[in-house]
């Protein structure tokens, strides 16, 4: 009788845990819903899990294998992450607290195995010894195993980079153009819009009945119209020729600019000495 119940109270436990480990069909029903809804949501993590409770061997077949085949495509589409975190040497740092959307995912970083993630804009802060490095990232689906590093206390100081910017300014070529060249083109062109200016005014001085394709006038001899059109179009042409001639400054400043442009870098001269058979020297030579 005392084996017999010694038995007994081993067999109940193991009864007992195998009925609460085996959910109920109504309890796969609804994970086999739920795990649709999270999965059209974007949530794959959730999905994935809610598919493996209901694709044991103690549900419904049928939903036991939709539940199977839903989590088996969901393990190639959920994406993943390696997490590292390293010192200013190169040193792996182990002691290192993870968060994934301010949700703790690991303690420690010893194990190396990937993380499973959902498809989307993820924040991912690294805690070692009080401090925090974080890292945003942007993960597809299907995309496992990304690596996800971070360093501690080797960050590069700004005036660092400040100064690489001004040495790299400090190397650019620099050129130099003929000092005279901007004032002959912006003098030439000054030149240019005046004299247009005086000119188009003189043609509107000449009298209504002059005509300037003609160079006639239909009035009688003698009429002051004839000394007033000579006199506007001789202003006219006046007008002409100085648009003409700050036209020209203007184009022969231009040139200039850019054909007397030099590297002051390049105006090297040099003296050098030589020597042949029967005959000696000095030789200048040269860039200008």
């Amino acid at each position: 009788m005392t084996r017999l119940l010694f038995i007994l109270a081993i067999l109940v436990p193991i009864t007992t845990r195998q009925a609460v480990a085996e959910p109920s069909k109504e309890d796969c029903v609804d994970a086999h819903s739920r795990g649709q809804d999270a999965k059209e949501q974007g949530k794959l993590t959730l999905a994935r899990k809610l598919f493996l409770s209901c694709a044991q061997s103690a549900c419904p077949q049928l939903v036991s294998n939709d539940c199977a085949r839903f989590a088996d495509d969901l393990g190639r589409q959920q994406p993943s992450v390696s997490l590292a975190a390293r010192d200013g040497s190169g040193n792996d740092l182990p002691d290192t607290t993870v968060y994934i959307d301010d949700m703790l995912v690991a303690t420690r970083l010893d194990d190396g195995k990937p993380h499973d993630v959902d498809p989307g804009k993820h924040v991912i802060r690294f805690n070692n010894g009080g401090h925090d490095e974080s890292v945003t990232i942007v993960l597809g689906s299907g995309e496992q195993g990304r690596s996800v590093a971070v360093v501690f206390g080797s960050k590069p100081s700004s005036p660092a980079v400040i100064s690489t910017h001004a040495a790299a300014q400090a190397e650019a070529p620099k050129t130099i153009h003929p000092a005279g060249s901007r004032a002959l083109m912006i003098g030439g062109l000054a030149v240019t819009i005046a004299g247009a200016a005086f000119g188009a005014y003189e043609i509107t001085r000449v009298p209504s009945q002059c005509s300037i394709s003609t160079n006639q006038c239909a009035a009688a001899p003698g009429d002051p119209v004839f000394g007033q059109a000579q006199s506007a179009m001789h202003d006219a042409n006046i007008g002409w020729v100085v648009t003409g001639v700050g036209l020209a400054a203007a184009i022969g400043g231009t040139i200039w600019y850019f054909t007397g442009a030099h590297d002051p870098d390049k105006e090297r001269v040099a003296l050098t000495p030589w020597a042949a058979p029967g005959s000696g020297g000095f030789a200048l030579g040269g860039a200008w």
